[in-house]
């Protein structure tokens, strides 16, 4: 993936808490600009799609944090299920991947913390090289994601740069718009069948219609192709997944 245009958010997930029969996890990260510059006062958000195996959440759907001037951040009480994490700051575009926690893997309460050993990057493009974006930026901010949706149609013109066509998706999903971000990754993939960043959305966007199999191998497809800082987390994706769907 290219680090041109994009700001890198590293996560490690620990467990340290017991909710609602389960057990939570905190996730720690930090965000950095594609200069390598940490980016303070960044928000990033955590929000539950679905619990374990696709079933209803019954826990906290919602977490969030501000990162530090260093750029980390850390959220608390990530139980098992389907999350998707985002993360914005000043001048740069929202950020999102949707990606399972334990999702097939549930651990009941327990006195002993169980750790989540692999790390989880984002990437946020710059807002300069996205403007016609901005309107839905906007309105995703103000809290009105289905505006938000049908302004983020602009990217479907023929003329849309790919890099903004999955920057656009990223925001699709982050508005619950899963048939407008797969559309959107899919047009990008029809040109460049091989573009990481664009098979994980559209993996993305397959897992928020719940369609485990074929989301599972996009991510499998993706893997080798995605950043070497990435493949943990994806290759525990697929075995996450394995456990209701086949894929290989």
């Amino acid at each position: 993936m290219a680090r041109s245009v994009v700001a890198v958010v590293v996560a490690s997930v620990a467990a340290v808490a017991i909710v609602h029969g389960q057990m939570a996890h905190r996730l720690k990260g930090s965000i950095r600009t594609t200069a390598n510059v940490a980016l303070g006062g960044a928000a990033v958000r955590a929000d539950a799609i679905t619990g374990f195996r696709g079933e209803p959440f019954a826990g906290a759907k919602e977490q969030s944090a501000t990162s530090l001037p260093s750029g980390e951040w850390n959220i608390t009480n990530l139980e098992a299920g389907l999350w998707m994490f985002s993360a914005s700051a000043p001048d740069m575009v929202p950020a999102a991947i949707v990606i399972p926690v334990k999702f097939s893997q549930r651990q009941q309460v327990s006195a002993v913390g169980n750790a989540i050993n692999w790390q989880l990057p984002m990437w946020a493009m710059p807002l300069n090289e996205h403007q016609v974006l901005k309107t839905a930026i906007d309105l995703l901010a103000a809290g009105k994601p289905d505006e938000a949706a049908q302004a983020l149609t602009v990217a479907l013109a023929p003329d849309t740069k790919d890099e903004t066509r999955i920057a656009a998706g990223e925001m699709a999903l982050i508005a619950r718009q899963h048939a407008l971000a797969r559309t959107l990754f899919d047009m990008v993939l029809q040109k460049d069948p091989k573009h990481p960043r664009a098979k994980l959305g559209s993996a993305g966007a397959a897992l928020m219609a719940m369609q485990w199999e074929a989301a599972g191998k996009i991510i499998w497809d993706a893997r080798e192709l995605a950043p070497r800082e990435q493949r943990p987390a994806l290759a525990a994706a697929i075995d996450d997944l394995r456990a209701i769907a086949r894929i290989q």
